[in-house]
């Protein structure tokens, strides 16, 4: 039993003192196949798998957490021959007095670049948010579905040999409190200057009670949820669509980069429509309730409409 401990404790402390600029080599590479692929990230980012041997990430609430979380976020975008970069940020409370008692917002996106294959200024964002709403949420559905299902259609684009547009992964941190992730990296969007074509967030994307492969999209722009449809109407699959208008409030990214302006979409199961799942930030949002083919379905589609705009 001492044993056990002294090696449980080993792990505990390498994963909380390693520099976040380090790969763990031995995370291993996911599966080939993309369904399993898909299992075994939502799996390890949601504690059902360990991520490395004698660790699992069971939350992504705590800074401990997050921190191996991020480990294992740039990992992944390394596999894919990226280079992942981390967006750190500071965000002050309005009140300046206000930061006397309670600390800025601080956060770590952390997004790669995958170029375009031809000369390009355009950038297509795909995006997802990496943290959990409680301290004891697994957050398996919410997010992890949402993480899973962006890295492999990146994946998936990497392997076009025309791609018109730029892409970036992006992982934002703190959606959770009011979408601190996404404002900060829309400040760093201007401070580069890149020229963003759209924004494609999704959130939540495991959850289908009545079996009818139903996505749900909202936005402002028709023509993005027209594509949607559009690919979706190819899997057999149907569109719920919600049009939104700038300035309308809500607690996911996509909102904040709708109401900064930027031609934007949201993706994932139909929450609007009144089929999501019921243990969001909750200890039940488990890998066990993940409905994997949908998850696969909805994958595909997304896949086919990115590809639809870096053809054109």
């Amino acid at each position: 039993m001492r044993h056990i401990m002294i090696f449980w404790l080993t792990v505990v402390y390498i994963l909380s003192s390693i520099p976040e600029s380090t790969t763990f080599n031995n995370i291993g590479l996911l599966p080939l196949n993309t369904e399993e692929s898909l299992k075994k990230m939502v799996g390890q980012l949601s504690g059902k798998h360990a991520i490395v041997e004698g660790y699992s990430i069971h939350n992504r609430w705590g800074e401990k957490e997050k921190k191996a979380t991020r480990v294992y976020l740039k990992h992944i975008i390394n596999s894919l021959g990226l280079s992942p970069i981390e967006n750190n940020y500071k965000q002050r409370n309005r009140n300046p007095a206000v930061d006397l008692i309670l600390n800025p917002y601080e956060g770590i996106n952390i997004y790669g670049v995958l170029p375009s294959t031809t000369p390009s200024d355009e950038y297509i964002i795909l995006g997802a948010h990496y943290d959990t709403g409680k301290h004891d949420a697994p957050g398996a559905i919410d997010n992890a579905t949402g993480m899973a299902l962006i890295y492999h259609v990146t994946k998936e684009m990497f392997r076009l040999t025309y791609r018109s547009k730029n892409i970036i992964l992006v992982f934002f941190d703190q959606e959770e409190e009011e979408n601190i992730g996404s404002k900060a990296f829309i400040q760093l969007i201007n401070k580069k200057k890149w020229n963003i074509h759209s924004v494609h967030c999704v959130d939540m994307i495991g959850w289908d009670n009545d079996n009818n492969l139903d996505i749900e999209v909202f936005s402002a722009s028709e023509s993005l949820m027209d594509i949607y449809d559009n690919s979706a109407a190819q899997y057999s699959s149907r569109i719920l669509k919600k049009v939104l208008t700038q300035g309308t409030p809500g607690s996911t990214d996509l909102y904040a980069f709708l109401n900064n302006g930027y031609n934007a979409i949201g993706i994932g199961e139909c929450y609007y429509h009144g089929d999501s799942s019921p243990f969001k930030d909750s200890s039940l949002d488990t890998y066990d309730t993940v409905d994997f083919d949908y998850l696969f379905h909805a994958t595909k589609v997304v896949e086919k409409s990115i590809s639809t705009l870096l053809i054109k």
